[in-house]
């Protein structure tokens, strides 16, 4: 039982002082995709975390799956020579408040991945009707004067754009576009929806409370970087002041639609570089560091139980 109880205070954790490390990562010298990494596996590692544990508690026996630490059942055992009434009760209860929870998760998620499929269809369908594509760029092209642009997300994600982009000098055209290609390559608009949906099922979670507005800007940040690579810092600020996020809709992720004055302060500054994918991987790699801590907190507690309880059981028979 001690994993299935340093999973359960690892996924508390993360859930609870989360907010509080990854704030750090919301910072121009670090990358926007390692902050993005950060982020969003975080949540995830906590969910995670805590199916683990429940899962863990409800198997019978299962000093044998602990392994080597697996000592709390044993070491109610050796003190109290049975197992205690606390022990049957804390399994149950923390196996259905994780259960709950997790039924909860997957209702909300299933419900807005079609609520947003169905609005990411009915869009598409009106734009293709009124617009026309560009089969080498795969952009949908609206007759409008004022530049806009924005990237649908799903399996056949699309780029909409006016002609309004169109008449921006070369570079910013071709940032705007670049830009929108991350969020399609990147999976954006998923990784948007999963943290979203956290949220909305669990509200009262500090972690999924701040991680919709965190994601949302980090995957512009992560979008602005991508196209500063390919077509420079001063294209991409040329791009996010010229075009506007007016009339752009909620499923979509739009070139100028989240905190446009803090992405150009970005842009200013150099964020590490070199091996990306790496260090998005480590990143994602340290936000399970809380759990594996918890659990090894938790397995020198129980250590410190036992010798201190049979120390005192030797001491007064």
């Amino acid at each position: 039982m001690t994993i299935a109880i340093g999973l359960l205070a690892g996924a508390i954790a993360i859930a609870v002082f989360g907010p509080l490390y990854l704030r750090l990562l919301l910072h121009p010298r670090v990358a926007p995709g390692i902050a993005l990494a950060g982020w969003v596996t975080s949540p995830l590692v906590a969910v995670a975390s805590a199916i683990a544990g429940a899962t863990l508690l409800l198997i019978p026996n299962n000093a044998s799956v602990d392994g080597t630490i697996g000592m709390a059942k044993s070491c109610v055992n050796v003190v109290h020579g049975q197992a205690a009434a606390w022990e049957h009760l804390f399994r149950l209860a923390g196996a259905a408040l994780v259960t709950i929870a997790v039924l909860r998760v997957l209702v909300v998620t299933v419900s807005q991945v079609r609520k947003d499929a169905a609005l990411r269809r009915r869009h598409l369908t009106a734009v293709r009707l009124l617009s026309r594509e560009d089969p080498d760029s795969r952009v949908l092209w609206l007759d409008q004067d004022q530049p806009v642009a924005y990237s649908v997300g799903g399996r056949r994600g699309a780029i909409v754009a006016t002609t309004g982009v169109q008449r921006l000098d070369a570079e910013a055209r071709e940032a705007v576009l670049a830009h929108e290609r991350a969020h399609l390559s990147g999976r954006h608009h998923a990784l948007v929806l999963i943290v979203t949906a956290l949220a909305k099922a669990l509200p009262f979670v500090p972690l999924f409370r701040a991680a919709t507005p965190a994601v949302r800007v980090l995957v512009e940040l992560s979008a602005d970087a991508s196209a500063s690579q390919r077509c420079g810092p001063r294209s991409v600020r040329a791009a996010l002041r010229a075009v506007t996020a007016d009339a752009v809709p909620a499923t979509s992720l739009a070139m100028s639609g989240e905190s446009t004055r803090l992405r150009l302060h970005w842009l200013g500054s150099s964020a590490p570089g070199g091996r990306l994918r790496a260090r998005c991987a480590a990143a994602a790699i340290a936000s399970a560091s809380p759990a594996v801590l918890a659990v090894g907190v938790v397995a020198c507690l129980v250590l410190l139980y036992c010798f201190s309880a049979t120390a005192v059981a030797g001491t007064y028979p």
